[in-house]
């Protein structure tokens, strides 16, 4: 085997193994499993192989390349960070060519942006967000902003009133993470507009802002199911008068055509009076872990730590399965939450209920004071991290949201800057 065989394995090793940490990243960064430092580690690894092939020059990019042939988002990820770092062009725009396709691969290439260093990505910006610049590219170019928190300015504007949903919708997300409250009355016009998607975007940069309106639309979309149920209950919940929210919730476990919904709205409560009712929880196995998590970012109680939790209960199956016939392809979301113990949990709380003022708002265990959201934001899990985050730009109106999703390394100094 000749030494540039040798190379070419290797370089091929690295592409494999970075798309590979990619998709793992990709689903840690939402992960109860996770917190800032393991974000980091992992991050370490993937930056290794894609050290590898950066070091190899044309044979580290031509192995990235050859992945392009059947390109999933961890594929169009690599080559854009190996082609952006190389500023090889024709490489960006190849990889630009397959990543402003489908949904699945523009995250891919936006995630690239978003790992690769402000002051290089900018060098991308004006050839993303130039007026003339198809709604795919813009969109790509409003999305490497998000990533970077970094404000484009006027394209920003362009975008706001883009007859493209897709690329409206971000630009109005954005808005919301920038912290851009002067451009409220720019989101509120949005409103109303046509397009789902478009107007679950302006609901929620609207919430975040400081739209007191805005809350009773996020229930509506959370009451509605959908891709954005989720979501809009827990914004929904956390621009709410506790009192008026506990109401609401219990009005949305009844009514939603999601169970998963009203048990985000709780986490996002946070208040303790929820406990028993997300004790009955536990006892849908379906529902079991997601109702664990809420009683966790509640409480601040470690289930596996504790030994509070079980094992599945028997014949329990989640996600794909094994048989060809089964048509559910989707991953289990749940997959690292531990199954709670609900008698053992149950006995845990009325131990330590009287700790719990009920109608206060609590996150890990503590009410929702700066300080300690600050505190949760640097060592808590992803979940707990993104539930801080969203606390911090609603308290402090016009301050960008934390993004939880950098890099590792980035999130830290960001931190240490603060």
């Amino acid at each position: 085997m000749t030494l540039t065989t040798i190379e070419e394995d290797v370089c091929e090793e690295h592409a494999r193994q970075a798309t590979f940490l990619w998709l793992l990243r990709d689903a840690a960064v939402r992960d109860a499993a996770y917190d800032l430092t393991d974000l980091a580690e992992l991050d370490d690894r993937l930056e290794a192989h894609l050290d590898g092939l950066r070091l190899a020059g044309d044979v580290g990019w031509e192995a990235c390349a050859s992945l392009l042939a059947e390109p999933e988002g961890g594929e169009i990820f690599a080559a854009a960070v190996l082609a952006v770092d190389r500023w090889d062009l024709r490489g960006v725009a190849r990889a630009l060519d397959l990543g402003a396709g489908a949904p699945d691969l523009a995250r891919g290439f936006a995630s690239a942006l978003g790992w690769t260093p402000l002051p290089r990505v900018k060098r991308l910006l004006p050839g993303l967000l130039a007026a003339r610049c198809p709604p795919a590219l813009h969109w790509l170019g409003i999305a490497a902003c998000a990533a970077h928190r970094h404000d484009p300015g006027t394209p920003l504007g362009y975008a706001l009133f883009s007859e493209h949903p897709t690329l409206r919708a971000r630009a109005l997300r954005l808005a919301g993470e920038l912290g851009r409250a002067n451009l409220l009355p720019d989101i509120q016009q949005a409103l109303t507009a046509d397009s789902d998607v478009v107007r679950f975007w302006a609901t929620w940069s609207a919430a975040l802002l400081g739209d007191p309106a805005a809350a009773r639309p996020l229930f509506r979309f959370a009451t509605a199911g959908g891709r954005h149920a989720e979501r809009a209950a827990d914004l929904a919940m956390r621009r709410m008068d506790p009192a008026a929210a506990a109401t609401w919730l219990y009005s949305l476990a009844s009514t939603s055509p999601d169970p998963r919904v009203p048990l985000a709205a709780a986490s996002a409560l946070g208040d303790p009076a929820l406990v028993p009712w997300l004790l009955e929880q536990m006892s849908s196995p379906a529902l079991a872990r997601l109702a664990g998590l809420a009683f966790t970012l509640i409480t601040g109680l470690d289930l596996a730590a504790e030994k509070l939790d079980q094992k599945p209960p028997e014949g329990f199956q989640a996600g794909p399965t094994d048989d060809p016939a089964d048509e559910n392809v989707s991953l289990d979301p749940d997959e690292s939450l531990p199954f709670p113990d609900p008698a053992a949990l149950a006995a845990w709380w009325r131990t330590h209920a009287p700790q719990f003022k009920r109608g206060t708002r609590h996150l890990l265990g503590h009410p929702l004071t700066p300080e300690h959201l600050e505190r949760v934001l640097r060592t808590a899990s992803q979940p707990a991290r993104a539930a801080a985050a969203l606390e911090l730009s609603i308290r402090h109106r016009g301050r960008p949201l934390f993004e939880i999703r950098a890099p590792g390394l980035q999130q830290a100094q960001a931190l240490a800057a603060r």
